[in-house]
């Protein structure tokens, strides 16, 4: 997490949380971590970006 940008307080604190890993999802470590340009390069498809081609919106 410290390399994607997330500071040191709230690695450790995401890290020794004993929440699941969905809480964990919605903390602001993993949210200024794994950016979706993050998920992006990691390969993995955008939902929204799916549903607005099927939809005809892109």
């Amino acid at each position: 997490m410290l390399k994607l940008g997330t500071t040191k307080r709230q690695a450790i604190l995401t890290g020794i949380s004993r929440k699941g890993y969905w809480r964990l999802s919605k903390t602001l470590a993993t949210h200024t971590g794994m950016t979706n340009e993050w998920l992006e390069q990691q390969g993995l498809l955008s939902i929204r970006t799916l549903w607005m081609n099927v939809q005809g919106y892109a």
